[in-house]
């Protein structure tokens, strides 16, 4: 539809009688605000809304009211980063202060040396019984027998009685 044809059917809208609709939506405007609207206007506007909804200038105004609302929401991500950033090396500022005061300045002492071995262990003969140990731990271990599995259900049993 062209603008010429939408402003033809808009006077025609307009041009119209109220319905019963549009004066119980007045009187119900009166009494919830306590301002009394023109009959015509509660009309046009009942008429009119979707319309105007939907028209290329109310899209344009949501569009950029949304682009608004998104610049707003990345500039407050910023400051808060940036916030939380300066806040961080405040932190790690007074955890080197505090550290550097409990810690000498002075270089750590020297570690000592381990001492020296005197002795060698004696060297074991090999025997069977060595060999026997290590083929019993590497057979696969006997899986324990378990115990039978009782059914739980939610339903209640049935008696004879439930049965007749």
């Amino acid at each position: 539809m062209s603008s010429t044809e939408n402003a033809k059917n808009y006077r025609e809208t307009a041009a119209k009688d109220a319905t019963d609709l549009h004066r119980n939506f007045a009187k119900w405007i009166e009494e919830q605000t306590g301002y009394t609207p023109d009959l015509k206007t509660v009309q046009i506007v009942c008429s009119l809304r979707m319309d105007f909804q939907k028209s290329d200038d109310n899209q344009k105004h949501l569009a950029q009211r949304k682009a608004e609302a998104a610049a707003r929401k990345k500039k407050a991500a910023a400051e808060k980063r940036a916030r939380l950033e300066a806040q961080l090396k405040k932190l790690q500022a007074e955890l080197s202060e505090e550290t550097a005061a409990v810690e000498p300045a002075s270089k750590p002492a020297p570690k000592k040396a381990a001492p020296a071995r005197t002795r060698k262990a004696p060297v074991k003969a090999a025997t069977s019984a060595p060999a026997e140990t290590a083929a019993q731990s590497e057979a696969p271990a006997q899986p324990k027998a378990r115990a039978p599995r009782t059914r739980r259900t939610t339903a209640p049993k049935k008696t004879a009685e439930s049965t007749k």
